[in-house]
């Protein structure tokens, strides 16, 4: 069913603007068939294989936008309308006024034209390069990079000229069209619904008034009454690969990741990514003569969207839709400046129509999917520029938006499987729960209809079952059957998404591990352990913690600030009287360092806190960098018996207390799917993309005009982006010194850095000259005595206060250098690792060493040069350079059964190591009489979200 439409007598939208036909010369010739377009193949005539040149795009996306999507629009699920009434002056309004956006002119032709051989030709001629900037461009340019650099108001700025008379700063109108013209990058708006229900793109281009909510499209004046500001992906693509550095980092995927059988580390792993190998591009009923990444320069992308509200008072929100390029190394790939904005679907209101507003970016994809005529500057050559989105990811509301899925106001609310959710028996909320036994609710009176679900044998949905439902909804003969099946499948319509031929469903939509787990699950559990979760009581169970333990918790959890390093995140707060300071990040730390030390004893029962463990050791294992088959298989075990066992004490098989049962409980299930169908949960949860959102907050300079002040801001950055790129000028338009690291390096101890405060002539007390003198002789078993040892020691030696493991490790600081104030953080305490020998009790057996994981406090750092090298002196060898750790060691009482957590409470003698012994930094929760180390670099590293000024969000 298609939206009723009618003409619209007043202006034109650029969706109805013609684009240019495609044209490539064919390189390969062949056919395939893909999984990933069955929606066409049931809906039509046979594909056939055909040369990227006779394909014209523009048709392409002439018979989409005629097939249409629909909505209906009862299932509207709007925020509050608007009504804040703030009279604030509105401190940046200035800015918006003038803002002119010529519409997308769209001369890319997908494939190599005759005037693209030509251009080749001439390029070395024409093409621009940063020595043909002026001295008044890189002006231009460090101003503007400083505004928007430091979120500069136009006011602000206009004063600059007066700060700093002799710099002779133009006016910010006329840099601002110097950089429009530097960086090409021209938005494209389109009219959207003054409530923000859908975009005039595609089967809405010639409405004249909302099909939702029914209000005009334009103003008396015949102008938009809102704007959706669409940011062209093409020709910033294009940007990166004309940067040698960028164009080299995106060889990532194609060159540097290598695949291994059995083992997951990344999107490349996947089954969403290796299913696509050898299979020839699709676009709509078309098979293209080129495979998916048959080029390491084709781009797999993933897309992203959540909403955010810009004030305080949360009646307002905005989407971001955003890109994340997996060519890139995971190590930056998340970074802020390789992050891709294509736009923000303003407020004041959640979109009903989201396919509405994704449809340029779809409009690119196809184009991107038959191939764009690209510069390489890490080769100097052209080639065809690919790119497909092969994963999107979000929250629940946010996929249910992309995927056109109901959520759990549907019968079939999980996107992955087809279970049936159930309701509270009298209960008149729309909200469907899905437990996996529900035998005891009266509803289940249907034989057919399964009393207890096989949490290993779900009924897992398909990529055709999916898109056949979404046709059936769509296709559906009346409103009120569209409306019964979308509530029985959960499906609303065929998603715009799935045109895209890289995409499939839902395969391609993982559970947001972030949401799913930090903002959900946890927030849940500790609800329902505080007695807050919507009024239910423990029932059969004793789970509730009494209000007296809570608050003893607290405490301890505040109490462990200073004996956690800094390094580890923000400080820990109390839990049971700070309900500000809660967010995923903060929420993932106390649920997997600090919880498990001070739940312990705490509940009545210890299957409760055992169950949590179990969680706790199962969450380790999702969070691993590298995941093998074996361990997605012992995962998916676990969370099963995990979930059973959730229903056992807090849901109790009672109907009533079914609203413990939530999607979000059931999509734990789908964890292990979730890794094998899109990779490790690292690479799709949506920290970056809360990230981004903060990002955007201070771009907010009107209250007025939120929207139109972020689509400003957004427009500047893009533009500065793309010039940096274009021009290489990322390290010339760095406003401030670049961060130098100033540790001293000695050879041959090139993993570690020192640091001051130093002193260079420190003598030793003879108990520290013993330990070193036996430490030596331990390490040279060659030296002749222990006299001649002695004898080659320095009578004084250089002293450091920090060390830092190379080349990205925490600072760790020796406790005879630092200085301790109230609010100090100890980042003293350390884990290292020595050689023992297993037999040393045994003095007939042979020497066998093992490596031993050992904890204690560094006191000393020490580095010197021995006089002469031990078992050779004389012989004209160089003089061995030494540095050493002294460490107070902890003796370890007990070691947690589950989890990398040990309890000492005395402390040893001091032991005199090689500094290479000490690896990482370690934290101490206080604990009865003693305390629980904590060590987020144990057994295995793992992925975490910390917010730091380097920019990096995986450490």
């Amino acid at each position: 069913m298609q939206h009723p439409s009618g003409p619209s007598d007043m202006g034109t939208n650029h969706a109805n603007q013609p684009l240019p036909a495609t044209v490539i010369d064919p390189e390969y010739a062949g056919e395939d068939t893909d999984w990933s377009q069955s929606h066409v193949q049931d809906a039509g005539p046979a594909t056939t294989t055909v040369p990227p040149r006779d394909i014209n795009v523009e048709e392409v996306l002439a018979g989409i936008a005629s097939r249409g999507w629909t909505t209906t629009v009862g299932e509207a699920e709007d925020s509050d309308s608007d009504t804040d009434s703030d009279t604030d002056k509105d401190e940046d309004d200035s800015e918006l006024e003038g803002i002119e956006h010529s519409e997308l002119e769209n001369t890319e032709y997908e494939g190599i034209s005759v005037l693209d051989e030509l251009a080749e030709l001439i390029w070395e001629d024409v093409r621009e390069k940063a020595s043909d900037l002026s001295d008044l461009d890189m002006s231009y340019l460090r101003a503007f990079a400083f505004k928007i650099e430091e979120h500069l108001s136009e006011r602000a700025f206009a004063k600059l000229p007066y700060v700093f008379p002799s710099a002779d700063l133009d006016s910010l109108k006329k840099i601002r069209t110097r950089i429009t013209q530097l960086s090409g990058i021209e938005p494209s708006p389109f009219d959207c619904c003054v409530n923000t229900c859908c975009c005039f793109t595609g089967p809405n281009s010639d409405l004249s008034i909302c099909p939702h909510c029914r209000e005009p499209r334009f103003d008396k004046q015949g102008k938009p009454r809102n704007r959706f500001i669409y940011l062209p992906v093409i020709p910033r693509l294009q940007g990166r690969y004309a940067n040698p550095t960028l164009a080299q980092l995106m060889r990532y995927r194609g060159e540097e990741h290598i695949h291994v059988p059995g083992k997951i580390t990344d999107v490349m792993d996947s089954d969403v990514y290796r299913n696509l190998l050898g299979k020839h591009v699709r676009v709509d009923d078309k098979t293209l003569p080129h495979t998916y990444f048959s080029d390491p320069r084709h781009l797999a992308m993933g897309l992203s969207t959540d909403g955010f509200c810009p004030f305080r008072r949360r009646k307002k929100t905005a989407w971001p839709l955003i890109l994340f390029d997996y060519n890139l190394p995971p190590d930056i790939r998340f970074h802020l400046e390789h992050i891709l904005l294509v736009g923000i679907i303003p407020g004041p209101k959640k979109p009903i129509d989201a396919d509405s507003f994704l449809w340029p970016l779809v409009q690119e994809f196809l184009r991107l999917a038959v191939g764009v005529h690209t510069w390489d500057a890490h080769t100097n050559t052209f080639f065809q520029l690919c790119a497909f989105i092969i994963l999107v990811f979000g929250d629940i509301p946010a996929i249910s938006l992309l995927m056109r899925m109901k959520g759990h106001n549907g019968i079939s609310p999980c996107r992955f499987c087809s279970i049936r959710g159930i309701r509270i028996p009298g209960d008149r909320h729309t909200t469907h729960y899905v437990p996996l036994d529900r035998s005891r609710h009266p509803d289940i009176r249907d034989p057919s209809t399964p009393t207890v679900y096989d949490p290993s044998n779900l009924p897992m949905r398909t990529h055709s079952q999916f898109l056949s439902q979404a046709r059936e909804v769509q296709s559906a003969p009346t409103l009120t059957k569209e409306n019964e099946l979308a509530q029985l499948y959960g499906i609303k319509g065929v998603p715009v998404l799935s045109y895209l031929s890289s995409l499939s469903f839902p395969n391609s939509f993982p559970y947001d591990f972030m949401h799913l787990i930090w903002e959900n699950v946890v927030k849940n559990l500790i609800l329902l352990w505080t007695g807050k979760f919507k009024d239910l009581d423990e029932g059969n169970e004793e789970y509730t913690l009494a209000p007296s333990v809570w608050k003893a918790i607290g405490e301890a959890c505040n109490a462990s600030g200073s004996s956690i390093p800094s390094a580890y995140g923000p400080r820990p707060f109390n839990v049971a009287l700070d309900k500000v300071s809660w967010t995923a990040d903060s929420r993932s730390f106390w649920f997997l360092f600090l919880a498990p030390v001070v739940l312990n004893q705490r509940f009545r029962r210890q299957r409760y806190y055992n169950h949590f463990v179990k969680l706790v050791s199962l969450i380790n294992i999702c969070l691993q960098f590298e995941i093998t088959i074996e361990e997605v298989s012992q995962l998916r075990k676990g969370l099963i018996e995990w979930v059973q066992e959730f229903e056992r004490i807090y849901y109790q098989y009672d109907p009533s207390r079914l609203c413990v049962c939530t999607l979000t409980i059931h999509g734990v299930l789908h964890i292990p799917d979730a890794v094998i169908y899109a990779g490790p949960v690292w690479t799709t949860w949506a920290f970056a993309m809360e990230r981004f959102c903060g990002w955007l907050q201070p771009a907010i300079r009107s209250r007025r005009f939120p929207f139109a002040s972020l689509d400003r801001y957004v427009i500047d950055h893009a533009r500065l982006t793309h010039i940096k790129n274009k021009y290489d000028l990322k390290d010339v338009l760095r406003l401030g010194p670049q961060r130098i690291d100033k540790g001293k390096v000695y050879i041959p101890y090139d993993t570690c850095a020192l640091y001051p405060p130093y002193h260079n002539s420190i003598s030793l007390p003879t108990s520290l000259q013993l330990k070193l003198i036996n430490h030596l002789t331990l390490r040279y078993p060659e030296a002749t005595s222990v006299t001649e040892i002695r004898s080659i020691l320095p009578s004084v030696v250089e002293e450091w206060g920090a060390i830092r493991v190379l080349p990205a490790g925490d600072r760790i600081y020796a406790s005879s250098s630092s200085r301790r104030t109230a609010d100090t953080r100890d980042a003293t305490h350390v884990r290292y690792e020595l050689l023992v020998d297993t037999n040393s009790r045994y003095h007939r057996r042979p020497v066998v060493m093992e490596k031993q994981t050992f904890y204690g406090q560094l006191q000393h750092i020490y580095a010197f040069q021995l006089a002469d090298t031990p078992g050779r002196i004389g012989q004209g060898h160089e003089r061995p350079q030494i540095i050493v750790g002294v460490i107070r060691g902890c003796t370890i009482q007990r070691n947690h059964p589950t989890l990398d957590i040990h309890y000492y409470e005395k402390e040893g003698g001091l032991e005199v190591v090689d500094i290479t012994s000490v690896q990482c930094l370690i934290g101490r929760v206080k604990e009865d009489k003693g305390w629980a180390i904590i060590d987020r670099s144990g057994s295995l590293s793992r992925a975490y979200y910390i917010e730091d000024g380097d920019d990096s969000n995986v450490v």
